[in-house]
């Protein structure tokens, strides 16, 4: 688990370092605030793998992370999947090029757009059902709250759209950010099975 967790912060700020340097190597119309992290990984882009490999990487390390910190809590554990798989294929099928004189499958973008508002909607709800688990009363509001924040940015991308670039960024940070904090700190109720668990074997001994 811990050697899951380090790689995790490890692609965690890989992903930070590379959302603020790879812009300058990247196609010469971008911008940090106007565009976003999905630009950057664009089709028919300069170094957009760099962008989908890292989505791709971060996608495969929640999982694994989450699966393992979150066993016995099936809605959670379902959630995550669908938030992550979702993430994962925002890399596969890409975004538009920002020039769009450049050749691009419209019908990938399409497709890239879907699973954007999946990963966006997944992860608000995650966030909210995490707080049913939590035990501490400031790890439930910090749960709800960042659901509310991501849902509060991503609607702020469509209604002030030259700042779109620096609200997803924030999304991102914020997002991958908390995960790496509940992964590690949020301790959680027991589960069902480990109650009766815990009944069964109390009554053996007596």
């Amino acid at each position: 688990m811990k050697r899951y967790y380090s790689l995790f912060t490890v692609l965690y700020l890989v992903m930070i370092l590379a959302s603020f340097i790879l812009p300058f190597f990247t196609a010469p119309k971008y911008t940090i605030l106007e565009n976003t992290l999905s630009e950057l990984g664009a089709q028919n882009t300069p170094y957009n793998w760099v962008m989908n490999i890292i989505f791709m990487a971060l996608s495969c390390i929640t999982i694994i992370t989450g699966y393992q910190r979150l066993k016995g809590f099936y809605l959670q554990i379902i959630l995550l999947f669908v938030f992550a798989i979702s993430f994962f294929l925002t890399s596969v099928y890409q975004h538009a090029p920002i020039n769009r004189a450049l050749a691009f499958n419209s019908y990938e973008n399409e497709l890239h757009s879907m699973f954007s508002t999946l990963t966006g909607i997944s992860f608000c709800v995650y966030s909210v059902t995490i707080s049913f688990i939590a035990q501490k009363r400031n790890h439930k509001i910090l749960a709800i709250l960042i659901g509310i924040i991501a849902l509060v940015l991503s609607y702020s991308m469509f209604i002030h759209s030259d700042y779109r670039g620096i609200y997803q960024r924030v999304i991102f940070i914020l997002a991958f950010g908390w995960l790496l904090y509940s992964f590690e700190f949020y301790t959680f109720m027991m589960t069902k099975k480990s109650i009766l668990k815990l009944l069964k074997k109390y009554y053996n001994e007596r």
